[in-house]
């Protein structure tokens, strides 16, 4: 004798297994696509190097001022400011990502007040034809110091010249990233 079906039946069939499985699937890799956007550890690393880089500048604008304090002279080079005067132990070192050159003394930027600053030149990619990491880090530093400013960049994308600077001071401060050419991007951090 056959059963009669009553319409229950236990458990799941193979079909159904699979399909769910692929749905899953489905929504995990467009989950994943949007995470990724979203937590844009590129962008995160080099908001880092830029936090690091404030600090040096400030640590360079603190030693300045010391050092003309206790001399009554600008220093000249680098060196006045961790050679005999021994304000630093150290000059800060040059962030690996960023720059080959690491900080310089510019003593006659032009800019209002002393016309003194330090200045590291953003060169990594600079010179590659198609990469844009330069200018993001240019616009990830200005966008410290004026968050209306767009992380969006292009390769070669300009952020205002040298001739410019006390425009620039206005808009940003003491701190803000330039560009003396296409692919020639310099942060500045001028001593008040």
């Amino acid at each position: 004798m056959t059963q009669k079906y009553t319409g229950m039946r236990k458990g799941i069939s193979l079909v159904e297994m699979v399909i769910a499985i692929v749905l899953f699937a489905a929504l995990a890799a467009i989950g994943l696509k949007y995470a990724k956007s979203y937590l844009n550890t590129d962008l995160q690393a080099k908001k880092a190097r830029v936090a690091a880089l404030t600090d040096q500048a400030n640590q360079l604008v603190q030693a300045y001022t010391i050092y003309k304090t206790e001399t009554g002279l600008e220093p000249a080079t680098m060196g006045d400011l961790n050679g005999t005067s021994g304000i630093l132990t150290a000059i800060p070192t040059r962030i690996t990502e960023m720059s080959t050159t690491g900080w310089e003394l510019n003593t006659s930027t032009g800019a209002a007040g002393t016309g003194v600053a330090f200045q590291m030149k953003i060169d990594l990619n600079g010179t590659v034809a198609g990469t844009k990491s330069d200018e993001e880090y240019c616009a990830v530093f200005n966008r410290e110091f004026n968050t209306s400013r767009e992380l969006n960049t292009t390769d070669g994308q300009l952020y205002g010249s040298q001739t410019d600077i006390n425009a620039t001071v206005t808009e940003f401060g003491n701190f803000f990233c330039y560009s003396s050419a296409a692919n020639e991007n310099w942060i500045m951090v001028i001593v008040p």
